[in-house]
């Protein structure tokens, strides 16, 4: 049994449809990438994954249940967080405040938060800035809390949402390293980029989406030659 399981979900707003029909599997251990034009419909379907939409046709099951209309701290709870392609911190809030957030989805307790949060920030690198405030940290660093925050509810899909987006390439290949070190704890990983060079290195399987139906889904090598694919986006990307 699949992990994720996503069937025939189409979201419509008023007379437009952003997504169409569309199914993806995700297996325990898998990193599969989800790339597309802008305006494809990505995020969206990370919005129905996630809860924070909810599909006008289909079913998505997490673990074998369905988590249609499920609110999203409850699907969290049953192991599927997300991070959002615009950060999202509590400016005001130091770094280790923002993961504790994310720690209390599993747990009453402040100290046993505390402890969480500080185990994942030393993880993805901010263990020296885990007193800094949100607001002052750099672009990457927010990058990373916004992981950390993630990882914090101790998830078994996460659902990443172009963190390399506005990063150099040094940048970008540390985020990838991370992104690694997080697959190999265990976590299965859904992944929306537009750094084609990191999604071909990092997934396993490729989905494409445009105009909100998927139009090919296979291996890295296979679907970067897919004339589709290469139509539609590939050929769109500097």
């Amino acid at each position: 049994m699949s992990l994720l399981e996503v069937d025939a979900v189409t979201k419509r707003f008023g007379g437009l449809t952003a997504v169409s029909r569309f199914s993806l599997t995700v297996g325990a251990g898998e990193i599969v990438g989800l790339i597309g034009p802008n305006g494809a419909g990505k995020t969206t379907v990370f919005h129905l994954l996630s809860g924070f939409q909810v599909p006008t046709e289909g079913t998505v099951r997490f673990k074998g249940v369905s988590v249609v209309g499920a609110k999203p701290h409850a699907i969290c709870r049953r192991g599927l967080a997300r991070t959002f392609q615009i950060v999202q911190p509590f400016v005001n809030l130091s770094a280790l405040d923002n993961v504790m957030v994310g720690a209390f989805n599993r747990t009453d307790e402040v100290a046993a938060a505390r402890r969480r949060a500080v185990e994942v920030l030393d993880f993805v690198g901010l263990g020296a800035r885990r007193d800094v405030l949100a607001r002052e940290l750099t672009l990457p660093d927010r990058k990373r809390l916004e992981m950390a925050r993630g990882l914090a509810t101790q998830p078994e899909l996460l659902l990443l949402d172009e963190v390399m987006s506005g990063l150099n390439p040094t940048e970008i290949e540390e985020i990838i390293g991370l992104i690694r070190r997080i697959h190999g704890q265990g976590v299965s990983l859904l992944i929306i980029e537009h750094v084609m060079r990191a999604i071909m290195a990092l997934s396993q399987r490729i989905v494409v989406l445009h105009h909100g139906e998927k139009i090919a889904e296979g291996g890295p090598e296979a679907v970067a030659r897919d004339p589709k694919v290469v139509g539609a986006y590939l050929g769109e990307q500097s």
